[in-house]
């Protein structure tokens, strides 16, 4: 049964809303074959503090910007196929590209999702598919892990992925108090033939605000060429740690290896 609408929840005093249809899988997780992504690059840094305006932000909904001419767009992303139940869900989106979530997962990419600060700070994200939904009883919209994609307009790869994990900086604070963030080297791969790079940042001492919030949080950014809609497309695992029934690391490298030309 499908159930559609608008749902708000508070993490960390960051709003995330869900839009769409949800739509339960049922089955065994199906496992993926892992990239094989280059050493990653020694004495990185993450930049400094994104200090824009939220317009200007990489983290924020910009606004479209025309596309080189003859470049494919889309207004919405494909249908996901349809497929027996128990079978992993190839979900396509409007940016060329294509994931595959396990069975078990909501949504199969027909949601929208994203986090929101108090200074205007966003991350939207579309194709979206969820894991987990309602573990924590206290809340009907709670949610062990989400994934999905966005667009941005051209820039270099490691520049935009840095920016957009940096937005756990925001996404687990709350009035002051903030966690504790490591970030991960870059590992640099390859995605349907065209330059990838992905930056992990795995969150500790979250500021708790209510009895859902998780103790610790990753956040898996990769931004690769987008093939239609945006010049760079960066997909985004956001997954709660220290809690029951956790999305392990593992299945976090099948989703990023699933990502293939649509």
């Amino acid at each position: 049964m499908s159930k559609w609408g608008v749902v708000v929840l508070q993490l960390a005093k960051v709003a995330l809303w869900y839009v769409g249809g949800l739509l339960a899988i049922g089955g065994i997780s199906a496992a993926a074959s892992l990239l094989r992504p280059d050493l990653p690059d020694s004495g990185w840094a993450p930049p400094p503090p994104i200090t824009t305006t939220r317009t200007e932000s990489p983290t924020a909904a910009t606004s479209p910007r025309e596309l080189p001419p003859g470049f494919p767009s889309m207004e919405r992303a494909p249908l996901p196929p349809e497929v027996p139940e128990g079978q992993p869900q190839p979900v396509p989106t409007r940016f060329g590209l294509t994931y595959t979530t396990p069975a078990g997962w909501f949504g199969q990419g027909q949601s929208v999702m994203g986090w929101r600060s108090r200074d205007g700070a966003a991350m939207v994200i579309g194709s979206a598919s969820a894991f987990g939904k309602e573990y924590c009883e206290a809340d009907d919209t709670s949610m062990l892990a989400a994934v999905g994609i966005t667009g941005r307009p051209a820039g270099d790869l490691l520049t935009v992925a840095a920016h957009e994990v940096r937005a756990v900086e925001w996404m687990y604070s709350d009035d002051g108090r903030l966690p504790t963030i490591n970030y991960s080297d870059p590992v640099h791969f390859e995605i349907a033939g065209n330059p990838a790079v992905r930056l992990t940042a795995l969150v500790s001492d979250i500021p708790p605000t209510d009895e859902c919030d998780p103790p610790a949080a990753r956040l898996d950014v990769v931004a690769t060429t987008g093939l239609a809609t945006a010049e760079v497309a960066v997909f985004v695992v956001r997954a709660d740690r220290g809690v029951a029934g956790q999305l392990d690391d593992s299945s976090i490298d099948d989703l990023v290896a699933s990502l293939r030309r649509s």
